[in-house]
């Protein structure tokens, strides 16, 4: 069976700790919602590292949390839907400004503090 599970994966910038929250789905064959969880965790656990981004500061990613797990369907013609999730705003928030804070990513300035400096 085909999973998409859910992974937020935390990268900590510099010795003032900035943090980033990098939200992935990822794709996983298994038997059970358990061993899906399971192979995430292990997949992400093995991605963590830490290096010298473009200013010399450290950059670190640590804490995975594999946060929700969906069965996905069978493909119909050459479409597959591998991951749905639903929210609500439980916030003191608008509706406006819980929709903005659940759809902005960062913007390619703000990501320039994860920069591999060996790849830039």
């Amino acid at each position: 069976m085909i999973y998409g599970v859910k992974v937020i994966h935390t990268h900590m910038v510099g010795e003032d700790s900035q943090r980033f929250y990098e939200e992935l789905i990822l794709r996983v064959e298994a038997q059970s919602f358990d061993e899906a969880y399971e192979k995430a965790r292990k997949y992400m656990q093995d991605a963590n590292c830490e290096y010298t981004n473009i200013y010399g500061e450290k950059v670190k990613t640590f804490q995975i949390e594999a946060i929700d797990c969906f069965l996905a369907f069978d493909a119909e013609a050459d479409v597959q839907e591998l991951y749905s999730s639903f929210s609500t705003n439980r916030y003191a928030l608008t509706e406006d400004e819980y929709y903005e804070a659940i759809t902005s990513p960062c913007s390619e300035k703000d990501l320039h503090p994860l920069r591999n400096k060996e790849f830039n």
